[in-house]
């Protein structure tokens, strides 16, 4: 068992964080007061500027223009995103999954004409799961996928879609046969260049500069040929695929949490009361020490979490636990920095109100937190709480 980096690792860590603090952190407050969300153009472009660090497709096989990165460098990439602004690291957690799934799901045709456009950044990637009435039970959505010879018609709503609103393909989850329950749902890839859908933007809590949007598919047809995988391997493939966005959410919560700190830190150094620091306090003190233990503790897990993926483990409990103790965690250790900063904490010229809105944003998405305990609760009993 070893905790120590490598130093590959290491360099890749020093030379994100240094862009990070030249390139994006001096702007993002500017840019979450003014927009919500981002313009096309500028999402697009600010998902190009990330491409040659590895965000938008490190993960993907050489072969197909990626880098091969492991987990483990990639959740290094996700943690400085996650510590630098919260709203691109939720835009790249989906992107780049797409941009994976794909190069391990699709087809050699599929995977010739989108992989270059996802890992340049020219397109953006979204997944379509979630709908109005059909949230955690996913077995309930009521979207179809309908074969019309050589097309698709897709026809359904899909809510709370990140990047869905500046998505030109677009993972669509939906049923090609409902008679046969889970076994008769279906992935497809609409490319809304090719086969248009609306979308309306929902405003949030956090994440503001993040796209996120309902979809609304009418009558749109999509060539067949854009089916990923098989009729009826779609729920399974979706399940596994979860395992990437929980993980990389725990990174995600990881360096939130060490924004946090760190921004609390040199708070307390810096201002005095009574004559010294508040830093000599002991209740500051007190609260820092936590603030630190618990981020450790969520990183630590987020590591081993991808740890076991890179060892081609299907680890349902992990990525379950770090999402729901991650984005649990960051809120906590939010909200404690609040604290140290006292009116500072929920003043807009400050990061932290940001920093909180954000974490407490990552509860719901990707499985909500009380479904990943169930989950978490089915691996270790092995039984389900749930049908």
């Amino acid at each position: 068992m070893d905790f120590e980096p490598t130093e590959e690792q290491k360099l890749l860590k020093a030379n994100v964080r240094e862009f990070m603090d030249r390139e994006i952190i001096p702007f993002v407050n500017d840019y979450e007061r003014k927009y919500r969300p981002l313009p096309n153009d500028m999402a697009i472009d600010m998902i190009k500027k990330l491409a040659p660090l590895g965000y938008t497709g490190g993960m993907v096989s050489p072969e197909w223009g990626g880098e091969g990165m492991k987990f483990i460098s990639y959740g290094v990439l996700m943690e400085e995103l996650g510590r630098a602004w919260g709203s691109l690291a939720i835009m790249i957690v989906v992107h780049h999954g797409g941009a994976l799934d794909l190069s391990r799901t699709g087809n050699d045709e599929q995977k010739k004409k989108y992989l270059p456009l996802l890992i340049s950044g020219e397109v953006i990637a979204s997944g379509a799961i979630t709908e109005p009435n059909a949230g955690s039970s996913n077995r309930e959505m009521e979207t179809t996928i309908l074969a019309d010879g050589d097309y698709y018609i897709v026809n359904g709503t899909k809510t709370w879609i990140t990047n869905g609103g500046v998505s030109d393909f677009c993972a669509v989850v939906g049923y090609t046969d409902k008679s046969k329950g889970t076994e008769g749902i279906s992935r497809i890839i609409v490319d809304g260049r090719e086969s248009p859908f609306e979308s309306r933007e929902l405003p949030k809590l956090g994440f503001r500069c993040c796209p996120t949007a309902e979809l609304i598919f009418g009558d749109c047809r999509v060539p067949k040929k854009n089916l990923v995988g098989r009729e009826g391997t779609g729920y399974e493939a979706t399940m596994v695929v979860f395992l990437f966005p929980r993980t990389m959410i725990g990174m995600l919560s990881t360096g939130l949490a060490q924004a946090a700190i760190d921004e609390a830190v040199k708070y307390a150094q810096e201002r005095r009361q009574f004559g010294r620091p508040i830093a000599k306090f002991q209740l500051v003190q007190q609260m820092l020490a936590e603030m630190v233990v618990e981020t450790e503790a969520i990183r630590l897990l987020a590591y081993k979490a991808c740890h076991l993926l890179d060892k081609g483990r299907i680890c349902f409990m992990e990525g379950s636990a770090i999402k729901f103790f991650g984005s649990e965690t960051a809120v906590r250790v939010c909200s404690k920095a609040m604290e140290i900063l006292g009116a500072y904490g929920i003043s807009e010229e400050y990061p932290l109100e940001r920093y909180f809105r954000d974490a407490r944003t990552l509860l719901p998405p990707d499985g909500t937190n009380q479904i990943q305990r169930l989950i978490v609760g089915r691996e270790v009993l092995g039984m389900p709480a749930f049908v």
